[in-house]
């Protein structure tokens, strides 16, 4: 009787260390994106707004190439291309901003 409670009480060990093995060894896990492309944002860091234009995942960590512009409060002197984590980003509130032109994205995607 004592060897087989031994016994069960050596494989629950047994089975407790690998499964704490696994759960350490495995991936970070998968996360949603917050936001989503078209979306107005604004980075706390840089105190800038822009244009989410796409969205990366990597190992649970989520950025977002966003398109920032060079005048502050307007499309039409161009845009810069930025990487901005998801931690510091939040949705813009800067309506005079908006979103660039149809005719406007057209032009910059060729």
């Amino acid at each position: 009787m004592v060897d087989k409670k031994l016994d069960e009480k050596m494989i629950e060990t047994i089975v407790a260390g690998v499964v704490n093995d696994m759960i350490s060894a495995a991936p970070i896990r998968y996360r949603a994106a917050k936001f989503h492309v078209g979306q107005l944002l604004h980075n706390g860091k840089t105190k800038e707004d822009g244009l989410i234009t796409r969205v990366f995942a990597d190992e649970g960590m989520i950025e977002y190439e966003v398109w920032v512009p060079k005048e502050s409060n307007s499309w039409e002197a161009g845009h810069l291309s930025s990487r901005w984590l998801e931690r510091l980003s939040k949705l813009s509130c800067n309506v005079r901003l908006g979103t660039p032109t149809k005719k406007r994205v057209r032009a910059i995607a060729r």
